[in-house]
């Protein structure tokens, strides 16, 4: 005869354990990853940031007849006083893609020139 049953036995409290740790398992995956995409979003806007400033500085100097080689001007890593992880590099190639014409590129790395992001413009007489 069977008798109304009043809770669970052993075996399926070991179950349900197991399920919610499979559970959780997963989930904690699913943060490292999200945290992992968050820091690579951080150090790709601010490199962003970086050189549309440095970009802005070189447009607001202008065309300069001056310069008939290409010029690199080089802010190392910890140069910068707020983004010491960071690297920036200015390049200036003229005649670049025709003559009056120079290519303004700004190079930002950072975990040691593993990842960069690169912004350019090109600057007329």
């Amino acid at each position: 005869m069977l008798r109304n049953q009043h809770g669970v036995t052993l075996v399926e409290v070991v179950i349900a354990m197991g399920l919610v740790f499979m559970a959780l398992l997963a989930l904690s995956g699913l943060a490292a990853v999200s945290l992992k995409g968050a820091a690579t979003a951080k150090h790709l806007t601010t490199a962003t940031f970086l050189a549309q400033e440095k970009l802005e500085d070189a447009k607001l100097t202008g065309y300069n007849p001056t310069i008939v080689s290409a010029v690199e001007v080089v802010e190392p890593y910890e140069s910068l006083s707020e983004f010491p992880l960071y690297k920036r590099v200015l390049t200036i190639d003229p005649h670049t893609p025709t003559s009056g014409l120079q290519t303004v590129t700004v190079t930002v790395s950072w975990a040691d020139d593993e990842h960069s992001v690169s912004l350019a413009t090109i600057l007329a007489e």
